[in-house]
């Protein structure tokens, strides 16, 4: 990718591209990608807590990369790790609320993903930040006895979804100018940054997630004092905490993440020394994540 010379500033391109995104998104014009098929009608069946495996296990036969994804999840550490031999096994294994989980992560990952050389690394590393997120954060609300900890953990995997939409949309930019002159990487970033959370709240209700997962990933971005064990909180305190461990896709600032981890152990009541703990191996705990999501 050509990139312009010097370090012009990229306030007129957010101000363009934040202008666009509210016009398509006011005239239905924004095109969001559909959640997949097989992940779609298994979600809806999900919603009845009597559901027989036996139709779980029938939709999951139709999509061998889904089925494959809930063999491999089945199949964890976290199972004993032995190896579940059907899909039947897998899917009972699992259980609903996980079993919904491994549907949507499936489902976020492939948004990530572009044959385009030219950001499909800055997509991984961007995905790789939200496993950090989602990963943390699951371990901070089954700590604060939340109830439902696979919530959590959906809305930290999608709480920069709309960022992978943004990237789509800047290309589209790249090709009008003939790819002459462009942004450098933290440039993108910063662009990415300032524009994708409309499009992630917007992507989030197309896919139908529950309510409470669509109003963190509006609301994330500002800590909530009446409503301090919101997950929204939980989410916005476990993203500055993965910065400050390494796991990010753009330059950070050390010193305003910090602030923002202190203000949310504040927020949160948790103790220093157990913010220490749950921040231990996260870089290979993601690692382990992505390798069985791959």
């Amino acid at each position: 990718m050509a990139t312009a010379s010097g370090s012009p500033s990229v306030t007129p391109l957010i101000d363009e591209l934040a202008r666009i995104i509210q016009i398509r998104i006011a005239s239905d014009r924004l095109v969001l990608p559909a959640m997949p098929k097989v992940a779609t009608r298994c979600l809806t069946l999900l919603k009845d807590p009597g559901v027989a495996t036996k139709k779980l296990v029938a939709v999951l036969e139709t999509d061998p990369v889904f089925a494959a994804q809930v063999i491999r999840a089945a199949s964890t550490v976290a199972f004993g790790g032995q190896p579940a031999r059907s899909l039947e096994t897998a899917v009972s294994r699992l259980g609903l609320n996980q079993l919904r989980t491994v549907m949507t992560q499936a489902s976020a990952r492939a948004l990530f993903e572009t044959p385009n050389r030219s950001i499909s690394a800055r997509l991984a590393q961007v995905w790789k930040h939200s496993i950090g997120v989602a990963v943390l954060a699951r371990d901070i609300a089954a700590l604060m006895q939340l109830a439902d900890v696979e919530i959590v953990y959906v809305t930290g995997l999608l709480h920069d979804v709309g960022k992978a939409v943004v990237a789509s949309l800047l290309l589209e930019s790249e090709s009008a100018l003939g790819k002459k002159v462009w942004i450098t990487a933290d440039q993108w970033s910063e662009v990415i940054d300032a524009t994708h959370r409309p499009i992630g709240v917007a992507l989030a209700e197309r896919w139908n997630l529950d309510p409470e997962v669509v109003a963190a990933v509006r609301d994330c971005q500002e800590y909530d004092p009446g409503d301090r064990q919101c997950v929204a909180n939980v989410i916005r305190f476990a993203n500055a905490l993965v910065k400050t461990q390494g796991v990010t896709a753009g330059a950070v600032d050390l010193e305003d993440a910090g602030a923002l981890v202190m203000i949310g152990r504040s927020m949160l009541n948790l103790d220093e020394d157990v913010v220490r703990r749950l921040s231990q191996g996260l870089k290979e705990r993601v690692d382990g994540t992505l390798t069985m999501a791959s």
